[in-house]
Protein backbone atom coordinates (compact mmCIF):
# COMPACT_ATOMS: atom_id res chain seq x y z
CA UNK A 1 0.00 0.00 0.00
CA UNK A 2 1.43 3.66 -0.83
CA UNK A 3 2.02 6.20 1.97
CA UNK A 4 -0.06 8.62 2.56
CA UNK A 5 0.28 11.87 1.71
CA UNK A 6 0.53 12.74 5.27
CA UNK A 7 3.08 10.30 5.68
CA UNK A 8 5.05 11.97 2.28
CA UNK A 9 5.22 15.50 3.25
CA UNK A 10 6.42 14.19 6.76
CA UNK A 11 8.95 12.12 5.29
CA UNK A 12 10.08 14.36 2.81
CA UNK A 13 10.87 17.13 5.72
CA UNK A 14 12.56 14.51 8.29
CA UNK A 15 15.01 14.74 4.82
CA UNK A 16 18.91 15.42 6.46
CA UNK A 17 20.21 17.89 4.36
CA UNK A 18 24.17 18.01 3.66
CA UNK A 19 27.08 17.84 2.00
CA UNK A 20 29.88 15.89 0.30
CA UNK A 21 32.73 17.27 2.26
CA UNK A 22 35.33 15.49 -0.19
CA UNK A 23 34.57 18.57 -3.03
CA UNK A 24 34.03 21.19 -0.38
CA UNK A 25 37.10 24.03 0.06
CA UNK A 26 38.57 23.45 2.94
CA UNK A 27 41.68 25.61 4.08
CA UNK A 28 44.53 24.00 3.76
CA UNK A 29 45.78 25.12 6.59
CA UNK A 30 43.21 23.00 8.63
CA UNK A 31 45.09 19.90 7.61
CA UNK A 32 43.58 16.03 7.02
CA UNK A 33 42.90 15.26 10.90
CA UNK A 34 40.81 18.53 11.35
CA UNK A 35 39.34 18.59 8.35
CA UNK A 36 35.75 16.82 9.93
CA UNK A 37 35.89 19.27 12.51
CA UNK A 38 36.00 22.32 10.24
CA UNK A 39 33.31 20.55 7.96
CA UNK A 40 30.89 20.19 10.42
CA UNK A 41 30.78 23.39 11.99
CA UNK A 42 30.45 24.84 8.37
CA UNK A 43 27.97 22.49 7.90
CA UNK A 44 25.95 24.20 11.08
CA UNK A 45 26.95 27.52 9.68
CA UNK A 46 25.08 26.36 6.01
CA UNK A 47 22.00 25.01 8.04
CA UNK A 48 22.63 21.32 7.37
CA UNK A 49 21.97 18.27 9.41
CA UNK A 50 24.31 15.44 7.73
CA UNK A 51 27.35 15.38 6.63
CA UNK A 52 29.53 12.76 4.25
CA UNK A 53 33.13 12.94 4.94
CA UNK A 54 35.97 11.57 3.22
CA UNK A 55 38.51 12.12 6.20
CA UNK A 56 37.98 11.17 9.46
CA UNK A 57 41.10 11.92 12.49
CA UNK A 58 43.30 8.91 12.75
CA UNK A 59 43.87 10.17 16.14
CA UNK A 60 41.30 8.39 18.49
CA UNK A 61 40.98 11.39 20.82
CA UNK A 62 40.36 13.63 17.38
CA UNK A 63 37.95 10.76 16.47
CA UNK A 64 35.87 10.90 19.53
CA UNK A 65 35.86 14.86 19.26
CA UNK A 66 34.28 14.38 16.04
CA UNK A 67 31.54 12.35 17.26
CA UNK A 68 31.00 14.70 20.17
CA UNK A 69 30.97 17.81 18.01
CA UNK A 70 28.66 16.29 15.74
CA UNK A 71 25.85 14.80 18.22
CA UNK A 72 25.93 18.46 19.93
CA UNK A 73 25.57 19.83 16.30
CA UNK A 74 23.08 17.22 15.84
CA UNK A 75 24.43 16.71 12.73
CA UNK A 76 24.92 13.07 11.57
CA UNK A 77 27.97 11.50 10.00
CA UNK A 78 28.61 9.73 6.84
CA UNK A 79 31.41 8.04 5.55
CA UNK A 80 33.02 5.30 2.41
CA UNK A 81 34.17 2.28 3.49
CA UNK A 82 36.68 0.40 1.80
CA UNK A 83 37.42 -2.93 0.80
CA UNK A 84 33.52 -4.36 0.46
CA UNK A 85 34.04 -5.90 -3.18
CA UNK A 86 37.42 -7.87 -1.77
CA UNK A 87 35.93 -9.82 0.87
CA UNK A 88 35.13 -12.67 -0.79
CA UNK A 89 35.45 -14.53 -4.01
CA UNK A 90 37.68 -14.47 -6.34
CA UNK A 91 38.98 -11.25 -5.70
CA UNK A 92 39.42 -11.64 -1.58
CA UNK A 93 42.01 -9.32 0.32
CA UNK A 94 42.64 -9.95 3.86
CA UNK A 95 44.07 -6.57 4.13
CA UNK A 96 41.11 -4.99 2.86
CA UNK A 97 39.20 -6.83 4.92
CA UNK A 98 40.54 -5.55 7.50
CA UNK A 99 40.18 -1.89 6.72
CA UNK A 100 36.52 -2.72 6.14
CA UNK A 101 36.11 -3.62 9.46
CA UNK A 102 37.96 -0.76 10.65
CA UNK A 103 35.80 0.98 9.15
CA UNK A 104 32.67 0.03 10.22
CA UNK A 105 33.78 -0.02 14.48
CA UNK A 106 34.62 3.87 13.22
CA UNK A 107 31.40 4.04 12.12
CA UNK A 108 29.88 2.56 14.93
CA UNK A 109 32.05 4.88 17.51
CA UNK A 110 30.32 7.97 15.51
CA UNK A 111 26.71 6.47 15.63
CA UNK A 112 26.61 6.43 11.63
CA UNK A 113 23.18 5.08 10.80
CA UNK A 114 24.33 4.30 7.45
CA UNK A 115 27.91 4.31 5.42
CA UNK A 116 28.48 4.12 1.70
CA UNK A 117 30.51 2.47 -1.26
CA UNK A 118 31.27 2.49 -4.83
CA UNK A 119 32.36 -0.11 -7.01
CA UNK A 120 33.25 1.52 -10.72
CA UNK A 121 35.69 4.27 -9.57
CA UNK A 122 35.56 5.38 -12.92
CA UNK A 123 37.36 2.90 -14.26
CA UNK A 124 36.08 0.58 -17.96
CA UNK A 125 37.33 -2.37 -15.93
CA UNK A 126 34.96 -2.09 -13.27
CA UNK A 127 31.93 -1.21 -15.49
CA UNK A 128 29.67 -2.39 -17.41
CA UNK A 129 31.45 -1.55 -20.32
CA UNK A 130 34.51 -4.40 -20.23
CA UNK A 131 34.53 -6.24 -22.86
CA UNK A 132 36.40 -9.12 -21.51
CA UNK A 133 33.80 -10.04 -18.91
CA UNK A 134 30.21 -10.86 -19.59
CA UNK A 135 28.02 -8.33 -17.77
CA UNK A 136 25.79 -11.32 -16.18
CA UNK A 137 28.80 -12.51 -14.70
CA UNK A 138 30.45 -9.59 -13.78
CA UNK A 139 27.99 -8.63 -11.36
CA UNK A 140 27.42 -12.05 -10.48
CA UNK A 141 31.18 -11.85 -9.16
CA UNK A 142 30.08 -9.03 -6.90
CA UNK A 143 27.90 -11.33 -4.58
CA UNK A 144 30.11 -12.98 -2.22
CA UNK A 145 31.66 -10.12 -0.84
CA UNK A 146 28.50 -8.17 -0.89
CA UNK A 147 26.85 -11.10 0.86
CA UNK A 148 29.92 -11.13 3.32
CA UNK A 149 29.45 -7.26 3.77
CA UNK A 150 25.94 -8.09 4.46
CA UNK A 151 26.53 -10.53 7.29
CA UNK A 152 29.23 -7.61 9.01
CA UNK A 153 26.52 -5.09 8.56
CA UNK A 154 23.93 -6.95 10.49
CA UNK A 155 26.15 -8.01 12.70
CA UNK A 156 27.27 -4.42 13.58
CA UNK A 157 23.53 -3.40 12.97
CA UNK A 158 24.61 -0.71 10.32
CA UNK A 159 23.26 -0.33 6.86
CA UNK A 160 25.63 -0.14 4.06
CA UNK A 161 24.48 1.82 0.54
CA UNK A 162 26.18 0.96 -2.55
CA UNK A 163 26.61 3.39 -5.21
CA UNK A 164 25.80 3.59 -8.38
CA UNK A 165 29.31 4.66 -9.17
CA UNK A 166 29.91 5.12 -13.01
CA UNK A 167 29.42 1.17 -12.78
CA UNK A 168 25.90 -0.21 -13.86
CA UNK A 169 22.34 0.62 -14.90
CA UNK A 170 20.19 1.26 -12.16
CA UNK A 171 17.78 -1.24 -13.02
CA UNK A 172 21.07 -3.23 -13.18
CA UNK A 173 21.65 -2.42 -9.73
CA UNK A 174 18.63 -3.21 -8.66
CA UNK A 175 19.06 -6.80 -9.80
CA UNK A 176 22.15 -6.98 -7.97
CA UNK A 177 20.60 -6.11 -4.66
CA UNK A 178 17.92 -8.55 -5.15
CA UNK A 179 19.83 -11.04 -5.10
CA UNK A 180 22.01 -10.20 -2.56
CA UNK A 181 18.71 -10.03 -0.53
CA UNK A 182 19.62 -8.35 2.60
CA UNK A 183 18.40 -5.74 4.45
CA UNK A 184 21.50 -4.23 5.19
CA UNK A 185 22.51 -3.55 2.21
CA UNK A 186 20.56 -1.15 -0.17
CA UNK A 187 21.60 1.40 -2.50
CA UNK A 188 23.32 5.07 -2.32
CA UNK A 189 21.44 6.47 -4.91
CA UNK A 190 23.71 9.29 -6.94
CA UNK A 191 20.54 10.82 -8.73
CA UNK A 192 23.03 12.11 -12.41
CA UNK A 193 25.19 9.39 -12.82
CA UNK A 194 23.12 7.25 -15.16
CA UNK A 195 24.70 10.02 -17.38
CA UNK A 196 28.35 8.35 -16.99
CA UNK A 197 26.66 4.62 -18.31
CA UNK A 198 24.22 6.57 -20.54
CA UNK A 199 21.23 5.49 -19.75
CA UNK A 200 18.62 8.72 -18.18
CA UNK A 201 19.61 9.33 -14.98
CA UNK A 202 15.61 9.61 -14.02
CA UNK A 203 15.10 5.72 -14.84
CA UNK A 204 17.86 5.29 -12.42
CA UNK A 205 15.71 6.76 -9.58
CA UNK A 206 12.82 4.98 -10.87
CA UNK A 207 15.06 1.53 -9.93
CA UNK A 208 16.75 2.30 -7.23
CA UNK A 209 14.56 4.71 -4.69
CA UNK A 210 13.06 1.66 -3.18
CA UNK A 211 16.63 0.26 -1.86
CA UNK A 212 17.65 3.96 -1.28
CA UNK A 213 19.60 3.81 2.48
CA UNK A 214 21.46 7.37 1.59
CA UNK A 215 22.09 9.47 -1.69
CA UNK A 216 23.93 12.19 -3.64
CA UNK A 217 21.85 14.51 -4.91
CA UNK A 218 23.49 16.34 -7.85
CA UNK A 219 21.88 17.70 -11.33
CA UNK A 220 23.55 17.58 -14.60
CA UNK A 221 22.49 19.11 -17.95
CA UNK A 222 23.22 17.73 -21.16
CA UNK A 223 24.90 20.19 -23.87
CA UNK A 224 25.83 20.36 -27.34
CA UNK A 225 29.51 19.36 -27.43
CA UNK A 226 32.05 21.23 -29.99
CA UNK A 227 34.56 18.98 -31.04
CA UNK A 228 34.09 17.26 -34.06
CA UNK A 229 34.39 13.76 -34.66
CA UNK A 230 32.96 13.02 -30.96
CA UNK A 231 29.27 12.54 -29.54
CA UNK A 232 27.42 15.45 -30.12
CA UNK A 233 25.96 15.59 -26.80
CA UNK A 234 27.87 15.46 -23.43
CA UNK A 235 27.04 16.15 -19.80
CA UNK A 236 28.33 18.67 -16.92
CA UNK A 237 27.61 19.34 -13.53
CA UNK A 238 24.99 22.58 -12.86
CA UNK A 239 22.99 24.51 -10.49
CA UNK A 240 20.25 22.43 -8.95
CA UNK A 241 17.34 22.45 -11.14
CA UNK A 242 18.83 23.96 -14.57
CA UNK A 243 19.64 20.46 -15.87
CA UNK A 244 18.06 17.18 -16.67
CA UNK A 245 17.51 15.39 -13.69
CA UNK A 246 14.17 15.29 -12.35
CA UNK A 247 14.85 16.05 -8.09
CA UNK A 248 11.62 17.20 -7.15
CA UNK A 249 10.09 13.88 -8.78
CA UNK A 250 13.62 12.49 -6.91
CA UNK A 251 12.92 13.43 -3.36
CA UNK A 252 8.83 12.29 -3.99
CA UNK A 253 9.91 8.72 -5.03
CA UNK A 254 12.50 8.76 -1.99
CA UNK A 255 9.88 9.53 0.54
CA UNK A 256 7.36 6.80 -1.21
CA UNK A 257 9.05 4.07 -1.59
CA UNK A 258 12.62 4.21 0.51
CA UNK A 259 13.45 1.89 3.43
CA UNK A 260 14.81 4.78 5.23
CA UNK A 261 12.99 7.46 4.26
CA UNK A 262 12.18 9.33 7.82
CA UNK A 263 15.36 11.09 8.21
CA UNK A 264 16.65 9.67 4.64
CA UNK A 265 20.13 11.71 3.84
CA UNK A 266 19.83 13.77 0.76
CA UNK A 267 23.87 14.62 0.17
CA UNK A 268 24.88 17.20 -2.03
CA UNK A 269 27.45 16.73 -4.65
CA UNK A 270 28.57 18.53 -7.58
CA UNK A 271 29.16 16.43 -10.65
CA UNK A 272 32.13 17.48 -13.24
CA UNK A 273 30.91 20.90 -13.07
CA UNK A 274 32.15 24.01 -15.97
CA UNK A 275 33.37 26.76 -13.62
CA UNK A 276 33.85 30.04 -14.65
CA UNK A 277 37.50 30.57 -15.04
CA UNK A 278 37.66 34.21 -14.27
CA UNK A 279 36.32 33.57 -10.90
CA UNK A 280 38.33 31.54 -7.56
CA UNK A 281 36.88 27.81 -8.18
CA UNK A 282 36.72 27.69 -4.61
CA UNK A 283 33.91 30.22 -3.98
CA UNK A 284 32.51 28.87 -6.73
CA UNK A 285 32.06 25.66 -5.12
CA UNK A 286 31.28 26.95 -1.57
CA UNK A 287 28.51 28.96 -3.54
CA UNK A 288 26.69 25.84 -5.49
CA UNK A 289 26.96 24.42 -2.06
CA UNK A 290 24.67 27.07 -0.37
CA UNK A 291 22.72 27.28 -3.49
CA UNK A 292 21.75 23.02 -3.34
CA UNK A 293 20.92 23.80 0.31
CA UNK A 294 18.67 26.57 -0.14
CA UNK A 295 17.12 24.60 -3.06
CA UNK A 296 16.52 21.09 -0.91
CA UNK A 297 15.02 23.09 1.93
CA UNK A 298 12.18 24.77 -0.46
CA UNK A 299 11.64 21.18 -2.18
CA UNK A 300 10.74 20.46 1.86
CA UNK A 301 8.78 23.82 2.67
CA UNK A 302 6.95 23.15 -0.54
CA UNK A 303 5.55 19.78 0.60
CA UNK A 304 4.78 21.21 3.91
CA UNK A 305 2.90 23.77 2.61
CA UNK A 306 0.71 20.74 0.64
Amino acid sequence: MLPSDTAISSAVRSMKIGMQGGFYPVPTEVGTECSAEWLLRRSAELGCTVLQTRHLPKNLELLKAVGKLSETLGIELETSVPGVFQLAGVNVDHEAKAQFLQAIETAKLLNMPVVRTGYGRLKIASSRFNRSVHIHDHIESLLPSLQEAAAIAKDADILLAVENHCDFTGREMARLLDKIDSNHVGAALDTANGFTVFCDPNEDIEALTPYAFTTHMKDMVVVDCPIRGHIPFTAFGCAFGEGHVDLPRAVQLLAERSPRAEGLHLIIEPGWMRWDPERDVSVQEAEFYAQSVAYLKELQNQTGRG
